[in-house]
């Protein structure tokens, strides 16, 4: 077979694979398990939603919208980035998504990078992402900017706390570095006698969410390390980090806990390799003393 001919058989093979790996889900489960989990939230589902960036599957994310109708959550959790700051006049793709999820489902936003940008000191595009946050809070969904809420569930509760960290943190070289003391600042201490989960959209911070007392932190912002190595992990962040530590999945320190999302989208570079986007399903497991 001509070499030339050979070359593109492979060029078209890789093009399809990458098409296959950007518009595919791949459901994931993860069930925690701790005594701090109030027996009302046994077996509770969490749904996480993180980097969308104005991705959609199928028409009006109908796709995605059935994948969740079947996981039957109890809650939504929004760990960020649902938008693309660079495309402030069309927020309506996260929109449409999340207006329809909260006619169902109780919605938790949490900020990531991107809807940081659009706040009123950053940009002078505010007014797109505030109509979009009043929007949306009209229909029940709950913004969570460096705020806390209680859940609660049969006369019992879990706080909710969503971290908005300074855009400093999110650099893509020379990151200042984070001081003791930093979140709580932000945020306050955490409810001591509650079940603490932070919606915490950079996961490079993961010690510090830990020693603020966070119990369990839902991250993205990696996007998996957009190209997986097999055995290895994600080889490279948005900040330009070789092999990132904390790009997917689980991790685990002095029993708290971290789940950090591939993402549901890509934005600028829009590639995945062996790195198909993820919705995330979060079982809380109460362990009996």
């Amino acid at each position: 077979m001509d070499r030339t001919l050979i070359t593109v058989v492979i060029l078209l093979i890789f093009i399809l694979y990458i098409v296959y790996e950007n518009h595919n889900l791949e459901i994931t489960f993860y069930t925690i398990r701790s005594k701090r989990i109030p027996k009302a939230f046994h077996k509770v589902k969490l749904v996480v939603l993180a980097d969308l960036h104005n991705n959609k599957y199928g028409r009006n994310n109908e796709k995605l919208l059935n994948q969740i109708r079947k996981i039957d959550p109890d809650y939504i959790l929004v760990a960020g980035d649902m938008i693309v700051s660079s495309e402030p006049d069309n927020l309506s793709v996260p929109y449409q998504l999340l207006s329809e999820l909260a006619k169902t489902y109780p919605v938790y936003y949490g900020l990531g990078n991107h809807e940081q940008r659009l706040l009123p000191n950053n940009t002078i595009h505010y007014k797109n992402y505030d109509s979009f946050k009043n929007d949306l809070q009209t229909q029940g969904v709950i913004f969570l900017e460096n705020e806390r809420v209680l859940v609660h569930r049969n006369g019992e509760t879990v706080a909710l706390t969503g971290l908005v960290i300074h855009m400093d943190y999110f650099k893509k070289l020379k990151q200042p570095k984070m001081n003791k003391g930093y979140i709580e600042k932000l945020v306050g201490i955490p409810e001591e006698k509650c079940y603490n989960i932070l919606i915490a959209h950079n996961p490079v911070y993961f010690n510090f969410y830990t020693s603020w007392g966070a119990d369990l932190i839902l991250s993205g912002h990696l996007h998996g390390g957009i190209i997986r190595i097999p055995g290895l992990g994600g080889f490279i962040s948005p900040q330009y980090k070789f092999m990132p530590k904390y790009d997917s999945g689980i991790y685990v320190k002095d029993g708290k806990t971290m789940l950090v999302s591939r993402g549901l989208g890509l934005h600028t570079i829009k590639l995945r390799i062996h790195n198909r986007p993820e919705l995330m399903v979060v079982t809380l497991d109460n362990i009996e003393d």
